[in-house]
């Protein structure tokens, strides 16, 4: 009977064990070097100023000293994971990742300097002692451009339709980015009704533009989703049963999106960032 007992134990052990959930902590950022590729332009977030990069340190500390992290995630084309191996491995040997006097447009320069990817995602994964960044980008193409066009071809949609969303949604963006915080600026990109507003935009708004043949909305909002999903497949594929702690660092637009494939995937725990900060 007793043996029967310690069995049934070890069992449930190894049951309550493999069930396990990996936290994903999910952080939706603007472009720190507002590269300007996006729909809006929002403020400028001057994030090599003190204020600025103190509040970088203590979000990370933060971050560490709840969940230090086995694996990082960020915003770079997946295709170029040996690049982003060559930047993360002279940065956490305190080296030049990269050679501005090599860099010949100014937009180059910025984004080594200022970008998310480097000032937030290295400085993050070096204090957790990570060996490896991740990066899980994937370009599709998406026709905003043709947007008004395919408006004026459909009476129920108003052609400024497009313009008058980005108008909001950079607005909302800049009272965010405007926080004195960062911790702040942070809780405000993540709350659940920017996030919302932000993924709702593509169904009511594009999806709407569908007329026969091209079905014009749909398939852009379909592209969105697929960008989306393959980014995802990225983390996915990239866990592995040792580790606890994750974190997805990707522009907002991209977070509202994993949110709800975070939730959905049997193996993840979403990690909010208010419960962090």
């Amino acid at each position: 009977m007793k043996k029967i007992f310690y069995l049934v134990l070890i069992l449930l052990f190894s049951l309550g064990f493999s069930q396990q959930k990996i936290n994903v902590i999910l952080i939706g950022t603007n472009h720190f070097n507002n590269p300007g590729h996006d729909a809006g332009k929002p403020v400028e977030i001057k994030i090599l100023e003190n204020h600025r990069q103190e509040g970088l340190e203590r979000i990370t500390n933060k971050i560490i000293q709840k969940y230090k992290p086995q694996k990082v995630f960020v915003e770079y084309p997946s295709d170029q994971q040996k690049t982003l191996d060559k930047f993360y491995n002279l940065y956490k040997n305190n080296q030049a990742y990269y050679q501005s006097d090599t860099l010949t447009k100014e937009w180059q320069k910025r984004f080594y300097k200022e970008n998310e990817i480097f000032q937030f995602g290295f400085r993050l994964a070096k204090k957790s002692a990570n060996q490896k960044i991740y990066a899980l980008d994937y370009e599709s193409p998406m026709r905003f451009d043709l947007f008004t066009q395919k408006a004026k071809e459909i009476s129920t949609v108003n052609p400024t339709a497009f313009d008058d969303s980005v108008k909001k949604l950079t607005e909302k963006t800049n009272k965010c980015i405007t926080q004195k915080e960062m911790e702040d600026v942070y809780k405000c990109l993540n709350s659940a009704e920017d996030l919302r507003f932000n993924k709702s935009i593509y169904i009511n708004t594009f999806n709407r533009l569908n007329k026969e043949p091209d079905f014009y909305g749909s398939d852009l909002v379909a592209a969105w989703y697929k960008r989306n999903l393959i980014m995802f497949s990225a983390v996915q594929n990239a866990v592995s049963d040792n580790d606890k702690n994750i974190v997805i660092l990707v522009g907002q637009g991209h977070a509202a999106m994993m949110e709800e494939f975070i939730r959905l995937d049997s193996r993840f725990n979403l990690v909010t960032v208010e419960e962090i900060f």
